[in-house]
């Protein structure tokens, strides 16, 4: 990649993460608050962007497929959802679907506690809370904790032992 070519990827992130901020500023987007609105007072205002994000993710998603050229994904069976599993860690079902459920389980629990998802703690922490600075140092801290500690148990499964 050319210096001219990152300098203007650079460029069109910034744009997109300023108009993205904005947005989620002023609408006051959060995927936990949509979801606890719903549930305690049947407000759905906020789960609307909730269902928004979802929808435009799938169709999106498919989109990027059809675009890249990458058809054959579309066979029945044969679509991934998460195409970075087919090329990254080959760990079975058994053992990848539990560590998602205990990963999402304590993402949710914290997002709560903390009183939005990390998308709003990102627009909080930019507001100059200290919730969200402090909530978004916690997230970046279990990332490296994954990397450095959890990913290499995971290669450990990954390994093939001769029969």
């Amino acid at each position: 990649m050319t210096g001219i070519a990152a300098w203007k990827i650079g460029l069109a992130t910034l744009f997109i993460g300023i108009i993205v901020g904005y947005l989620g500023q002023r609408s006051r987007f959060c995927t936990i608050s949509g979801i606890r609105d719903f549930f305690l007072v049947r407000d759905a205002y906020r789960l609307k962007g909730l269902i928004g994000v979802f929808v435009g993710a799938v169709v999106g998603f498919a989109l990027v497929n059809m675009l890249g050229g990458n058809l054959s994904d579309f066979k029945a069976g044969t679509w991934q959802f998460m195409p970075m599993l087919k090329d990254g860690l080959d760990v079975t079902p058994a053992i990848l679907i539990p560590l998602s459920a205990v990963g999402a389980f304590f993402m949710a629990y914290f997002s709560v506690m903390a009183e939005g998802c990390p998308f709003r703690q990102h627009v909080m922490a930019g507001e100059g809370r200290l919730s969200g600075i402090i909530y978004l140092t916690g997230l970046l801290a279990g990332v490296v904790f994954f990397n450095v500690v959890v990913v290499p148990y995971l290669q450990l499964l990954t390994l093939r032992f001769p029969d």
